[in-house]
C-alpha cells in the first residue's frame, strides 16, 4: 500500500514538473515577431528594432520623471482600472510634456519608416501573415 502511494505521487510529480517546463519553453517560444521573420532580419534592420526599443525606454522614463504628484497619486489610485488611469493622466498632462512625448514620437517614426522601407516583400508578407492570426484570435 505504501508502495503504492509513492509511486502514485513520483508519477504526480514527473507529470507536474513536465507540464510546468513545456508551459515555460512555449512561452519563451512567443514572441511579437515570428521566429521565421527574425532569421530573415538583417543586422541593420536588428539595430533599427534595438534603437526603437532604446528610444521608447527613454520616453517612458522622461515623462515619468515629470509627473507631478497629482499624476503620481493617479498611478497609485487602486480605484481606477488601468484604462481609467491612462485617459486621467493623459488628460492631465502639461504642454511641456506634451512636447516632450512629441518629440520622441518624431524620432521613434522615423526609426520605424527606416525599418519599414528596409524590409523585403517576404518579410511585408510575414508580418501581415502574423497580423492576420492575431486577428483571428481577438
Amino acid at each position: 500500500m505504501k508502495s503504492l502511494n509513492k509511486t502514485i505521487l513520483i508519477f504526480l510529480v514527473t507529470i507536474l514538473t513536465f507540464n510546468l517546463s513545456f508551459s515555460q519553453e512555449k512561452r519563451k517560444d512567443s514572441y511579437k515577431y515570428s521566429q521565421e521573420l527574425i532569421e530573415t532580419l538583417s543586422s541593420y534592420q536588428k539595430e533599427l528594432i534595438k534603437k526603437e526599443r532604446k528610444y521608447l525606454n527613454k520616453q517612458r522614463d522622461a515623462i515619468r520623471k515629470t509627473f507631478s504628484t497629482e499624476q503620481k497619486e493617479m498611478i497609485t489610485d487602486s480605484t481606477l482600472t488601468y484604462s481609467q488611469k491612462r485617459n486621467k493622466i493623459i488628460a492631465s498632462f502639461s504642454s511641456d510634456q506634451k512636447e516632450l512625448i512629441e518629440k520622441y514620437d518624431k524620432r521613434i517614426d522615423t526609426i520605424r519608416k527606416k525599418f519599414y522601407n528596409s524590409l523585403s516583400e517576404t518579410q511585408k508578407s510575414l508580418i501581415k501573415k502574423k497580423r492576420k492570426r492575431s486577428k483571428k484570435n481577438d
